[in-house]
């Protein structure tokens, strides 16, 4: 049940990718306000194994001002599953495709602001397709072991939220 009464609602701004909302609300003290939400497609991430490594995608991020390493992810199209959102992401950013899919829950990025949380998944079982990145991206692969990949997550080299979740994910239920 949904602890706030939420009263209005208004759009401030819309691209083809998020749009910005405003929404009066009751917070659930009692106390009327406003809030802004980030609404998105809903997303899938994909946390890809090969053998004894992760492969990540490396990418700039404008918020980060930096190139961040992290899990293949995106936001699926209209009617599109969670499952064939993320193999499709496999294969514009990593040009990747994998025979075994593992669901590994779902994760909020931020909860109090962004409007869905992002499936997760892992793959294994790979081949090499063609790559179809969209013309804004710059997306490279990334092969890190695995004791590395959790060095890099605990020393902040790893530092993307929804990478860090997929990682403990698979720590805590995949074999060593």
């Amino acid at each position: 049940m949904d602890p706030y009464e939420r009263r209005a609602r208004a759009e401030l701004y819309r691209n083809p990718w998020l749009a910005f909302e405003v929404h009066e609300i009751v917070h659930p003290t009692g106390v009327p306000g406003e809030h802004g939400l980030l609404v998105t497609p809903p997303a899938s991430a994909v946390l890809v194994v090969d053998r004894d490594a992760f492969i990540f995608a490396r990418q700039p991020r404008f918020a980060a001002r930096d190139t961040v390493i992290e899990v293949v992810k995106g936001g699926a199209e209209p009617g599109e599953t969670a499952l064939a959102c993320a193999k499709r992401e496999l294969r514009e950013e990593l040009g990747m495709e994998a025979a075994t899919w593992t669901a590994l829950g779902r994760s909020w990025e931020i909860p109090s602001i962004v409007a869905h949380p992002v499936a997760i998944f892992l793959a294994s079982d790979l081949r090499d397709v063609a790559s179809e990145q969209e013309d804004v991206e710059r997306v490279e692969r990334l092969r890190i072991a695995r004791g590395d990949a959790y060095e890099a997550a605990l020393d902040g080299r790893i530092d993307d939220a929804i990478t860090l979740a997929a990682l403990l994910r698979y720590r805590l239920l995949a074999p060593t």
